[in-house]
């Protein structure tokens, strides 16, 4: 009875140690290939960009701080603003959860650079340099300016992993905007 106890207690050991090691491990990012599930890879980050991120930390203290007052001119407020834009990146990039959506426009693109070129906003460079790119049809800074927003909202969970694909992005838009 004692050897089937311990042979027992010796098999869920080895499992419980295979399930362990198999989640921190190379081997799980190579079984989610198999089976079609991408994971985060740096090769799929974006290079960053220095001039934006120069921008992004422009602040009076060297972070990213954004007012909710609300303007003076009719503007929304910078924390408004900013959220805005952090919701437009989550159709370009990879990010779980993801809390808000609006969908990216040529129309919504220059409505936000107009407001931010109007605006006195803290950082004001930033939108307009990064919303510059987009009116270009670039959006490879989507990433860096997801998370620059995200850190200053004290994000914890959904930090940008890197941007989707075309077909990644085509499901987003069918589920959030049609």
């Amino acid at each position: 009875m004692v050897l089937l106890t311990l042979s027992f207690i010796t098999v869920i050991g080895v499992v419980l140690a295979s399930v362990i090691a198999l989640n921190f491990s190379e081997v799980r990012s190579g079984i989610g290939s198999v089976f079609g599930q991408s994971s985060p890879d740096e090769s799929e980050m974006p290079e960053e960009d220095e001039e934006l991120a120069e921008l992004a930390d422009a602040g009076s203290d060297g972070e990213f701080n954004v007012s909710d007052e609300s303007m003076d001119d009719g503007l929304p407020s910078e924390q408004q603003f900013a959220d805005d834009l952090h919701h437009m990146t989550h159709q370009k990039v990879r990010a779980s959860p993801k809390w808000g959506s609006l969908a990216i426009t040529d129309e919504r693109i220059e409505q936000m650079y107009e407001t931010a070129e109007a605006s006195d906003y803290t950082y004001r460079k930033f939108y307009m340099r990064a919303l510059e790119d987009w009116m270009e049809g670039d959006f490879s800074n989507a990433v860096q300016v997801h998370n620059i927003i995200w850190t200053e909202q004290n994000g914890n969970v959904g930090k940008a992993t890197g941007l989707m694909t075309p077909e990644e992005e085509e499901e987003y838009i069918e589920r959030h905007f049609e």
